[in-house]
């Protein structure tokens, strides 16, 4: 009686919709989480800079996930004929000589992850840092000037001024442990040192982090423009063929447009290149 009672309140859990809906609720809350890896990531590189100006952030990228959910049921018949058993032995025809029993199995395995590819690019990396040192250093530091225009040439082309404007700051506290307050949506840590970010900063933090994430990305890319310079033969007597050379150049006059406001640059490319097809993502029901 009880393993039909069990039976009975398992075959919802294991049918072919419950599977597809526990698909689906995981894929959303796993997705759910890439938000929160991203300030993580920020915040902790934040208390890492106030630890030390001088270090190189520790920055991946998401490139790929994947959700698996796996239902597994099994059930059978299990005969046992025991023709030996005396008619004593069987209860008065209480015990049966042949007795049946019916085995019943289910199992539910599910697999989530990120596939995080780690930002070694020496030229991001650097223009990260220098995202991070201004946001903990004086203007007195040493490079501070170097670091504006850095970000001034990244964001040239951006809509929103970040140029300007990036990194905010004045949106996170820092301090000790006992310092975080109750009210502290986001908090970072490197060593003892913390930083955290109530609800008057999320805005910023969002800010910070997705030009975070694009620093961490995107490959900085000037104007080209093809040049082709003609030659009758190379600086030899004996050849005179005429020999084509083609360049590409940055167009002097596209970089001051844009340094003047008159125009956009073109997209950058990303580092990051489309998630391969990943057949963790499949799933397929059973009839």
């Amino acid at each position: 009686m009880r393993r039909a009672m069990l039976l009975i309140g398992l075959l919802p859990t294991l049918g072919g919709c419950a599977t597809h809906l526990a698909l689906r609720d995981d894929t959303v809350r796993t997705s759910n989480t890439l938000t929160d890896l991203l300030y993580q990531q920020a915040l902790d590189n934040v208390a890492r800079f106030h630890d030390d100006p001088d270090t190189v952030p520790s920055f991946a990228v998401t490139s790929a996930g994947t959700v698996a959910v796996n239902d597994q049921t099994g059930a059978g018949v299990s005969p046992t004929y025991a023709p030996t058993l005396p008619f004593s032995l069987q209860g008065g025809g209480a015990l049966p000589i042949l007795t049946l029993l019916f085995p019943f199995s289910a199992q539910r395995t599910a697999a989530e992850n990120w596939s995080l590819t780690p930002v070694t690019d020496a030229d991001n990396l650097r223009r990260l840092r220098c995202a991070y040192r201004l946001l903990v250093m004086s203007e007195a530091a040493p490079n501070y000037e170097f670091c504006v225009k850095q970000m001034k040439e990244f964001f040239a082309g951006e809509e929103a001024a970040l140029a300007d404007y990036y990194p905010p700051r004045g949106w996170y506290g820092v301090g000790c442990k006992k310092d975080i307050p109750k009210d502290a949506c986001y908090v970072g840590c490197h060593g003892c040192t913390y930083v955290w970010v109530t609800a008057e900063g999320r805005n910023d933090l969002a800010l910070f982090t997705m030009g975070a994430l694009d620093l961490a990305t995107g490959k900085m890319r000037t104007p080209q423009r093809t040049v082709v310079r003609t030659y009758k033969g190379e600086p030899k007597p004996e050849n005179l063929v005429e020999t084509k050379v083609t360049t590409t150049e940055d167009d002097e006059e596209a970089l001051e447009a844009i340094r003047k406001g008159r125009t956009r640059p073109p997209n950058r490319p990303r580092i990051t290149e489309p998630a391969p097809f990943n057949p963790g993502l499949l799933f397929l029901p059973r009839p």
